[in-house]
């Protein structure tokens, strides 16, 4: 076995020069590869970690690193942030596909700017609106990246374990200071009623419904009186048998509330008529507007009915617009 051995691996030294010379520029050939792949200055590791140098250089260079972020994956860039006008938006975008050679695969640059911005303006995607029924949570709005809507929805899921709904759309760029604060308040006194809703929109945070106790309803006021980062607060909460006792002179705030009140669904009217579509829930639905309505002061309140093609039953919906008077 030994001697058979020993002719099996002296064989390996018997090739034909010509063999010898094929296997060596074989494993050289290997080896070049691995060294391109891994070490070169092409190699995929290095080449996006220069893209990315390139990419936030060239930010720099249009004034747009204080608002605009970058992030190169292979040879594909993806900027976000909220710029200030279309104009600045622009050169952000053209300065990061032009920020490394030409462009293109071979030439190794970036091949595609995804365009992840937004508007100033637009500032109304970071509304959100959480409602509490039957101890069932449903929070749907706009949130500034994945991670946070992975916070938001594991508190809503500790809140309210199996009867939480989070359907939140991503509106990538900073959200207002204090925004997440904002929802977390919002969600974890949720929890601590036995109905209602609220909303926030710019720097406004507003929560309205019932609660068990006047204990509870205290405790809820006194939570939303601790103003999240740059946020304005207000918490039209009660017993059941009890009444708001607080007076709301903000306008805006005062729309939130009576929208929040409402409910999910606006109030629908049958055609020609002043009559409810569904009867139970528009009355319940007015009643808790006018409730919320009435703890506003020195604010005008205007009613638009309007009839919108795609609404279902062909009626017309109500929508209350509170106005600070003159």
């Amino acid at each position: 076995m030994v001697a058979a051995y020993g002719f099996e691996s002296g064989s390996l030294f018997m090739l034909s020069p010509r063999r010898k010379t094929a296997l060596i520029a074989l494993a050289g050939f290997f080896l070049l590869g691995a060294l391109a792949i891994h070490a070169s200055p092409m190699s995929a590791g290095n080449l996006e970690a220069r893209l990315q140098t390139g990419a936030e250089a060239a930010l720099v260079r249009v004034r747009a690193d204080d608002w605009a972020e970058v992030k190169v994956r292979g040879q594909v860039a993806a900027v976000t942030g909220r710029a200030p006008s279309r104009e600045a938006r622009e050169r952000a975008l053209a300065a990061v596909s032009r920020s490394t050679w030409a462009g293109g695969v071979v030439a190794g640059g970036i091949t595609r700017v995804n365009d992840q911005t937004r508007l100033a303006s637009q500032d109304d995607e970071f509304h959100l609106r959480a409602d509490v029924a039957n101890r069932r949570l449903v929070v749907r709005g706009h949130a500034p990246d994945a991670d946070t809507i992975a916070r938001i929805r594991a508190l809503a899921e500790t809140a309210f374990p199996n009867a939480a709904r989070v359907e939140l759309v991503l509106a990538p760029g900073a959200a207002p200071e204090g925004w997440e604060r904002a929802v977390n308040l919002l969600i974890s006194e949720l929890a601590n009623m036995d109905s209602g809703a609220g909303m926030i929109r710019r720097d406004r945070m507003v929560i309205t419904g019932l609660a068990g106790n006047a204990r509870t309803v205290n405790a809820i006021r006194a939570a939303v009186s601790v103003s999240p980062g740059v946020f304005r607060t207000a918490a039209l909460v009660r017993a059941d048998a009890g009444g708001f006792d607080v007076t709301v002179r903000d306008a805006q705030m005062c729309e939130m509330l009576v929208t929040s009140a409402m409910g999910l669904e606006p109030i629908a009217f049958t055609p020609g008529t002043a009559r409810f579509v569904s009867s139970s829930r528009g009355v319940h639905a007015a009643r808790r507007a006018g409730q919320a309505f009435a703890a506003c002061e020195d604010v005008a309140l205007s009613v638009a009915v309007r009839a919108p093609p795609h609404y279902p039953q062909g009626g017309a919906r109500a929508q209350a617009a509170p106005e600070n008077r003159n």
